[in-house]
């Protein structure tokens, strides 16, 4: 196994984000498109799916139908944005441990945990996360989303991971990342359905489960 305080390394790409998506340009516009977001965020924190349409949306954001359908055709475009904005956050969680691992001197076991700890972090802070994290696995038309976050961590985690010269590129390697991100997604899932009485627990099986699966230690 190599060690992982080896010397000088080439920088890595960040978890790559989803692809831009069209943004308005114009001062007015932005406060328009961040109002439209906002308000449907507070909708699905307070009621979740079952209350959130278009006509719910302009009421809670104070504008006319023409207003939201000028950035959004539909309540779809809009969980689409939030879902992408969502998993961006927590990408960004991961992109930053993961730059630093085996450089920071932070143990695999730790390391994990701690991803695993604020990725629950930055969704409880999102509002309307939860709600959010819901409709990415009930929805089939914004599965992609998630599917597509998850792929994007898997592989940085595997390209991490020959950086550190820890193990070869192979589909097993490949596997191995994938099925890490999932148990981790599926822990911060079942903390958000169930309650956090049980935080710590979840969250140290979690990551003891991910390390094991990665194998490399």
């Amino acid at each position: 196994m190599a060690c992982l305080h080896c010397g000088p390394e080439e920088p890595e790409p960040a978890v790559p984000k989803h692809a831009i998506r069209t943004m308005p340009k114009q001062a007015r516009a932005k406060e328009t498109y961040e109002r439209i977001l906002a308000a449907s965020q507070e909708l699905l924190a307070e009621s979740g799916i079952e209350g959130f349409n278009s006509n719910a949306i302009v009421e809670r954001a104070g504008m006319t139908p023409p207003a939201l359908y000028r950035w959004f055709p539909n309540k779809h475009a809009i969980l689409e944005e939030l879902g992408t904005r969502l998993m961006d956050a927590q990408n960004d969680v991961a992109s930053e441990y993961l730059e630093s691992f085996g450089r920071d001197g932070m143990p695999l076991p730790d390391t994990v945990r701690a991803i695993l700890d604020d990725t629950l972090d930055v969704t409880l802070e999102f509002v309307g996360g939860h709600a959010m994290m819901v409709c990415l696995r009930a929805m089939p038309a914004l599965g992609h989303i998630r599917l597509e976050s998850h792929d994007a961590v898997a592989a940085a985690l595997s390209d991490r991971i020959q950086r550190l010269g820890l193990e070869q590129a192979s589909e097993l390697l490949t596997a191995r990342c994938r099925l890490v991100v999932e148990l981790g997604y599926a822990a911060i899932e079942m903390l958000l359905e169930t309650g956090l009485e049980r935080r710590r627990l979840v969250l140290d099986s979690a990551a003891m489960a991910c390390v094991a699966a990665l194998d490399i230690t």
